[in-house]
């Protein structure tokens, strides 16, 4: 730097000064700041995982406490033996039947929009479907018949003769939606089974719970999975169905399943890296499902990055302006006279 004149060196000083300031700057505060908001996202995370979680509880417990309920009101219990003996006398168009159903429907169309069930079934001691609230083609099928005992209305039947039975998610291919079915046995006065109750609980009641994704910003997902790895809800970022169809064996979901509740890095089903915050569901009857809170770490960190980006174009920019200005500035400077010496 002996050739350059003081401007030079001080703007080639500054320069550099700034230049190393900018790339300080940008590597203290990601190592001072990015650990605070990875922690921030994180508890936001566990906040929003124990909310879904104690909120999908409650919706089953709920329903739960309905379908005991149901069972026991003296509605279901009078009107359950008159539906099965006016169907064995003469079937559903018979005037016996239609006198019954005339005197309940109303009352059992209060129950299904009260609680928000897809359909109410009155299912008789012998199986047979003798009511109900939606007329489909279920409605008269013996559920101890070989054709409807291995479908999930048959197991359901089966346990709920004995004890409150629920279901997992299913595809109803006759209504063409998913849901979840709750059975309970009906008992008379005198304690003789008078048969069970079915509800029919439509998917897009639990799927209410899970779209509600406000405040983890464009990647956040909230989803559960059964113990058999598969989806049961939807996908936020896939287009194809993934209920029952997208199978997810992450680290998260297995440390999940073994009844674990953390949160950390993993790579979902995307094989995305993400910030992932599970759960069991624990409480629900008759089946094992995982809660699993995500989003991507791009998102969390995207503010460093653009601040990494701006500083690194910063110091590019500096470091330019320095070269040009020192070229153009020794290339115009005059060469002095040097004088030369007479010999004598």
């Amino acid at each position: 730097m002996s050739s350059l004149g003081p401007i030079q060196k001080i703007f080639l000083t500054s320069g550099i000064a700034i230049t190393a300031f900018f790339v300080l700057v940008g590597i203290l505060s990601l190592k001072i700041l990015a650990p605070e908001i990875r922690n921030e996202v994180k508890n936001h995370l566990i906040s929003v995982r124990d909310i879904k979680k104690t909120q999908i509880q409650n919706f089953f417990s709920e329903r739960y406490g309905d379908v005991n309920i149901l069972s026991k009101n003296p509605i279901i219990i009078k009107s359950l033996p008159r539906f099965s003996e006016a169907y064995k006398a003469g079937g559903f168009d018979d005037p016996q039947y239609k006198q019954v159903k005339s005197d309940y429907d109303y009352l059992f169309i209060h129950f299904l929009t009260q609680h928000g069930y897809k359909n109410i079934y009155l299912v008789d001691g012998e199986g047979n479907i003798v009511y109900g609230v939606k007329s489909d083609d279920y409605l008269g099928k013996n559920l101890k018949h070989e054709e409807y005992s291995s479908t999930v209305f048959g197991e359901v039947f089966r346990e709920g003769l004995t004890n409150l039975k629920f279901s997992d998610l299913t595809w109803n291919d006759k209504t063409k939606d998913y849901m979840c079915l709750g059975a309970c046995p009906v008992y008379d006065p005198s304690n003789t089974l008078l048969g069970v109750v079915i509800v029919e609980i439509p998917y897009y009641r639990l799927d209410a719970i899970l779209s509600q994704t406000g405040g983890l910003g464009k990647t956040g997902e909230i989803y559960i999975v059964g113990s058999d790895k598969l989806m049961r809800s939807k996908s936020r970022f896939l287009k194809q169905n993934t209920i029952l169809n997208l199978k997810i064996d992450t680290e998260a979901t297995e440390d999940a399943l073994r009844g674990n509740t953390y949160v950390r890095s993993v790579k979902d089903y995307r094989k995305i890296p993400v910030l992932s915050a599970y759960t069991p569901l624990n409480g629900l009857r008759d089946v094992n499902w995982v809660l699993l809170v995500e989003k991507d770490e791009t998102e969390i960190f995207y503010p460093f990055i653009i601040l990494k980006s701006s500083l690194f174009v910063a110091a590019v920019v500096i470091i330019i302006l320095s070269v040009v200005y020192l070229y153009f500035t020794l290339r115009e400077r005059p060469v002095k006279n040097v004088p030369q010496r007479i010999i004598s």
